[in-house]
C-alpha cells in the first residue's frame, strides 16, 4: 500500500480490533485512516511523499474476516486483502469521492 497523498503520519500502529492503521494528516483539518495493513513501514511524525510505501497488505493467513465485505454481485466474497479507508474533515467522516 502506497500513500495517496504527501502528508505526515499522525498514527502508524495496532488500533482496537482494527489491525494496523496509519493515519495520515495531508492538511491541517483533513485526516485520512488507512486500516487493516499488515507490516507498517512508516512512523508516527513522520513526513512522507505520495506514493510512498505505508505497509503490506496482511496474508490470506492474517486477514480479517469481519472486515471482508461481499460485493452486490458476490464476486468479492474470498478476497483476503481488504483495506479500510476513511477519509475526516474537521473531526467529521466526509465522502472521498468529490
Amino acid at each position: 500500500m502506497t500513500s495517496p497523498w504527501f502528508g505526515t503520519v499522525r498514527y502508524a500502529g495496532p488500533l482496537l480490533d482494527y489491525g494496523n492503521v496509519v493515519i495520515l494528516e495531508p492538511e491541517g483539518n483533513i485526516l485520512m485512516i488507512l486500516a487493516g495493513l499488515g507490516d507498517l513501514y512508516v512512523t508516527a511524525g513522520t513526513v512522507i511523499a505520495q506514493g510512498a510505501p505505508l505497509g503490506m497488505m496482511p496474508s490470506a493467513a492474517g486477514a480479517r474476516a469481519d472486515l471482508i465485505t461481499e460485493t452486490p454481485d458476490q464476486t468479492g466474497a474470498a478476497l483476503p486483502e481488504t483495506i479500510y479507508i476513511e477519509l475526516r474533515q474537521d473531526g467529521s467522516a466526509i465522502d472521498p469521492q468529490p
